[in-house]
C-alpha cells in the first residue's frame, strides 16, 4: 500500500504528530502516523463539534471519539 499524499500536519508535542490526508470533499480524512512504517488509518469522519472553550463556536474535528484532531490546528503542507 502506498502512503497517501500529505495535505497537512498536526503536532501535539515536539516528538509526536500525524500527517493528514483529506478526501476531495473534505468530509473524511486519513491520518499518517509518524512512525517507521508510516501507518495509515482508514477513512475517518470530519465532524463539526462545539469547541471546548467558553465561546461555544463550532469547529471541525477529525474522529472526535478517537484521535480527536481539530482540523483548525492542522498546518497546511503546501
Amino acid at each position: 500500500m502506498t502512503t497517501p499524499e500529505i495535505h497537512g500536519y498536526y503536532q501535539w508535542s515536539n516528538a509526536c504528530g500525524y500527517g493528514v490526508h483529506l478526501s476531495n470533499d473534505g468530509e473524511q480524512a486519513k491520518l499518517i502516523m509518524n512512525d517507521e512504517d508510516s501507518t495509515v488509518t482508514d477513512w475517518l469522519d470530519v465532524v463539526w463539534c462545539v469547541a471546548d472553550d467558553d465561546d461555544g463556536e463550532w469547529e471541525p474535528i477529525i474522529d472526535p471519539n478517537g484521535y480527536n484532531v481539530p482540523l483548525n490546528h492542522v498546518i497546511r503542507a503546501n
